[in-house]
């Protein structure tokens, strides 16, 4: 009897029936993890791609927003357009993190280039039973500005000419543009052998070019077009002080050798350069607080990665420029920071009734942007600017009486009237 129990026992032990269900519900075990693990990468590569094409958008609009001058923190732009695709920033552990100029790849240091990454932690469940479940997803793309090939804009849409070139000017713009967001009847008014030359012009209003003047534009003449857009309207002006206790009116440097520091740079009620001064401004922002920047008599003034700003702690009295009388001026903006490319700022609520002059034989070398957008811009007299890369942006513009206005570059530090943005990495 014992040892048929043990038979049996043995028999009991060696059965094979149902351990094919065994197995196979292991299996079955192993194939739904194995499926949900896939499941998991495939969301995985979903929300990367979703990432990408949200990237790629916010870089894009930031670069449109940078070449239009909007908005000047391109945070608020790249971010509005990944919030609409539902990556908020600091939102659900999302960042949206906008670098200008970027900070890595090809592009780095380029300023013209707009980097944005997403970046958003994701949790995979199934994985988490068998390690950390995080997952950290992230995209990044870098969009470029298009290249402008402006570099005489004239902003005011309601003065009519709102450019003029008369007398025997001659404009010469090898390889840019004149555009003119003047919409009156004769929003360029051309006469008196005056000449332009240009890859193009274009205007949102008419012409009218009349007693020998011409226009030799590669390009082409285009009238009624859209106007461009404020290349610097995003940048802000810097802020100062003002004038109080302390503050010297009317600043004059006269005959000798004198070093300006931006430490010392707010000149009150004016500040003249006059009887052969050699003037050297040292890098950084000068205010001129109302009254006039008077250039003339000989002056040698010269300066890098300076600003010069005119404007008025009052509100009334705005600062104006004159630079004439055999004034040798050499300055350049500077390439980084608040005032790139910018060498003189006229404050915007300044009047079109103020005139900035640069006339009287002067010679001035400016390699940045006069950017005096709510007021007149006079070249007069036979001032020549023998510089390779001047912007001038102004909301009139005058050419008058044998002056010589050329600039040889298609862009400055901002382009005016830039093409489509794209993407580049």
């Amino acid at each position: 009897m014992r040892a048929q129990e043990t038979r049996k026992g043995l028999w009991l032990w060696r059965a094979r029936r149902g351990s094919v269900a065994v197995h196979i519900g292991l299996m079955m075990i192993a194939i739904i993890g194995m499926a949900a693990l896939g499941s998991e990468i495939v969301f995985l590569l979903y929300k990367h791609r979703q990432m990408q094409m949200v990237a790629d958008a916010a870089a894009l609009s930031a670069s449109t927003a940078l070449s239009d001058g909007y908005p000047s923190d391109l945070n608020v732009e790249a971010r509005a357009i990944a919030a609409e695709d539902g990556f908020i920033h600091s939102v659900d552990g999302a960042t949206v993190t906008v670098n200008n100029p970027p900070l890595t790849g090809s592009n780095a240091g380029n300023n013209q280039a707009v980097e944005v990454i997403v970046d958003q932690p994701q949790t995979l469940y199934m994985t988490s039973l068998f390690r950390s479940g995080i997952f950290d997803v992230a995209a990044r793309a870098v969009a470029k500005a298009g290249t402008g090939s402006g570099c005489v804009l004239q902003l005011v849409a309601s003065r009519n000419p709102g450019v003029t070139v008369s007398n025997g000017a001659v404009v010469t713009l090898a390889q840019c543009s004149l555009a003119v967001d003047s919409t009156g009847s004769t929003s360029l008014s051309m006469s008196g052998a005056a000449v332009i030359n240009a890859d193009s012009v274009s205007t949102s209003g008419g012409t009218s070019v009349t007693n020998g003047a011409s226009i030799n534009a590669t390009n082409g003449v285009k009238a009624y077009q859209p106007p461009v857009a404020d290349p610097y309207a995003g940048v802000a002006m810097p802020a100062f002080s003002g004038c109080g206790a302390g503050f010297t009116n009317n600043k004059s440097y006269g005959h000798g050798t004198w070093t300006l520091s931006p430490s010392n740079g707010v000149y009150c009620k004016g500040l003249a350069f006059t009887n052969d001064a050699i003037v050297t401004m040292q890098p950084g922002v000068y205010f001129v607080d109302r009254g006039t920047l008077s250039v003339g008599g000989s002056v040698k003034l010269t300066g890098t990665g300076v600003t010069i700003v005119l404007t008025s702690s009052t509100g009334a009295g705005y600062a104006t420029a004159s630079i004439g009388n055999g004034a040798i001026v050499t300055l350049s903006a500077p390439s980084s920071g608040a005032t790139a490319g910018i060498i003189f700022f006229g404050d915007r609520r300044a009047p079109i009734t103020n005139l900035i002059d640069f006339g009287g034989g002067a010679l001035i070398n400016i390699t940045g942007a006069l950017y005096f957008p709510s007021q007149k811009v006079s070249f007069s007299n036979g001032i020549t600017n023998p510089s390779g890369c001047t912007q001038l942006i102004a909301g009139e513009i005058q050419f008058v009486g044998g002056s010589r206005f050329q600039s040889n570059c298609p862009f400055g530090v901002v382009p005016i009237g830039a093409s489509n943005s794209t993407l580049v990495e």
